[in-house]
């Protein structure tokens, strides 16, 4: 007495979950690409005066047109996205910097320049954002994948 079992139906099952799990880990880099994208202009337009005096920083316009995505690293939900400007004096900007003025022996700190954190806030107002953003991109995701 023997029997026969059809494993087909199950190892179908496995290739699409294959799939849909590699499917979900471009979804997910692509998603954070686009919540790095969203960091990137509201920084430059705050450093354009976008969002008021506050945040403006007063340049040629190359710092603001500097601002730029770098590196996208790791995988799964271990993924970083590097957000970066390479002008030499956009960390003084950011964060602040001490005023020195004189030379030499004469060289003395007058003050503080208070920095403009238009990065910093731009990532907290995103980070705000992302998790209704993250419900509706990953409710599309679902229905494409036929998940309900």
């Amino acid at each position: 007495m023997g029997f026969t079992v059809d494993f087909s139906d199950f190892e179908k099952l496995i290739k699409d979950m294959k799939a849909t799990e590699q499917d979900f880990n471009k979804f997910l880099r692509d998603f954070l690409l686009r919540m790095a994208h969203q960091i990137v202009n509201e920084t430059k337009l705050k450093q354009s005066g976008h969002y008021g005096e506050e945040y403006k920083a007063y340049d040629t316009g190359a710092m603001t047109n500097a601002w730029a995505l770098g590196n996208i690293t790791g995988s799964g939900k271990d993924i970083a996205v590097e957000i970066l400007n390479p002008m030499e004096y956009a960390t003084d900007i950011e964060y602040g910097h001490r005023i020195v003025v004189g030379t030499g022996e004469n060289k003395r700190e007058v003050g503080w320049y208070n920095g403009k954190f238009m990065l910093k806030t731009s990532i907290e107002n995103v980070q705000r954002k992302m998790p209704a953003a993250y419900d509706i991109a990953f409710k599309k995701f679902c229905k494409e994948h036929g998940i309900d």
